[in-house]
């Protein structure tokens, strides 16, 4: 349905910049259907070494067939330039969602209800032979009606030469900037090596930054997270809400005095502790697979609602791109760079290097 003649795309507007400003992705709309799309271009020569990074997601996501996992209309070169048409995520990732919307993290409804998506995407990769290395907040987008795992850039697979390797070894590239929410045993880079249950712990590292709208080990350094991960520390991220924020007379790394009073008028059900707990288990041994997650009882609480449902409750919609005509943005040859004004900063985070 989607070609690859770009002047069958008309870029109405910059979403964001994307893999370290190489890349910017666009809103846009394609003539003949007249639906809008996302699309990402780069300009090959500033790409250079890294373009293997942006095939080899294009080869991942190519491989991939489920409605939870991000997927791309085409692909094609027009003169210097690299596109991608892409479904349009309408309220970009999560952490766009929060940055608008949520600053102190999703109410347990709509995080539950991503999580769920997430694990179904994620239970689909693994069966697929994959692990995706990279699970955060920036890289699950939310579209009308689901949560959608992206950020393939560093997804690789465990079969190789026609068997199903049993261990990963290999530290991820550009981990430094994974590294507060990979797992302890990618981080050991020891004989023992890790699987597809490092991304579980990711996903639990993902569900702390969901609910609580920070970074987890946001303020510790990078050689204290190396510590703190590797060494049993002290430091153990968790969901803040009444039951767990520490007092004023208690020294806490994750949230300052002037947050206390809103997390502490949170409350999150036992059954999201447990779940993150399981998930967060140093131990990979001791940390469930993504098939015994789904059953997890914390899934029961949202057994009859959807992310749609619980945003329309918080009074949110999606901007209506129709809205947005041709002769309201200055056009240029060049595609001028611009932004869209969606009641907060609308932005799609694509920065997975």
């Amino acid at each position: 349905m989607f070609d690859n003649n770009i002047n069958n795309y008309v870029l109405k507007v910059e979403l964001a910049k994307c893999f370290g400003n190489l890349g910017t992705v666009y809103l846009a709309q394609h003539r003949p259907t007249r639906q809008h799309v996302a699309v990402k271009k780069f300009l090959v020569e500033d790409l250079k070494n890294d373009i293997t990074y942006v095939m080899d997601e294009a080869k991942h996501l190519r491989e991939f067939d489920h409605p939870n996992i991000l997927s791309y209309h085409t692909a094609f070169v027009h003169n210097l330039d690299l596109y991608f048409v892409l479904p349009l995520m309408c309220y970009g990732s999560c952490r766009d969602t929060m940055s608008n919307y949520f600053e102190v993290g999703f109410p347990e409804p709509i995080l539950v209800c991503i999580l769920r998506d997430v694990l179904q995407g994620l239970m689909y990769l693994h069966w697929k032979g994959y692990i995706h290395r990279s699970i955060r907040a920036s890289h699950v987008f939310l579209n009308e009606t689901r949560a959608v795992l992206g950020g393939f850039r560093v997804c690789t697979s465990f079969l190789g030469e026609g068997k199903r390797i049993r261990n990963l070894h290999e530290l991820p590239p550009h981990s430094v900037k994974s590294l507060n929410w990979l797992a302890p045993e990618v981080l050991a880079q020891n004989l023992t090596g890790y699987t597809e249950k490092s991304d579980v712990y990711s996903l639990a590292m993902t569900a702390y930054e969901l609910a609580n709208g920070v970074e987890p080990y946001s303020n510790i350094m990078a050689t204290l997270i190396l510590a703190e991960k590797l060494k049993r520390g002290v430091y153990l991220p968790m969901l803040l809400d009444a039951s767990t924020i520490p007092s004023e007379d208690t020294q806490s790394n994750e949230v300052d005095t002037p947050w206390r009073q809103i997390y502490g008028a949170k409350r999150f059900s036992d059954a999201l502790h447990n779940f993150a707990e399981k998930c967060s288990e140093r131990d990979p041994k001791n940390r469930p697979n993504t098939s015994a997650l789904l059953s997890h009882p914390v899934f029961k609480l949202v057994a009859h609602t959807n992310i749609r449902e619980q945003l329309t409750l918080h009074c949110i919609q999606t901007v209506d791109f129709d809205s947005i005509q041709d002769s309201d943005i200055n056009l240029t040859d060049g595609f001028s760079q611009m932004r869209m004004d969606a009641g907060g900063s609308f932005e799609w985070d694509f920065d997975e290097s």
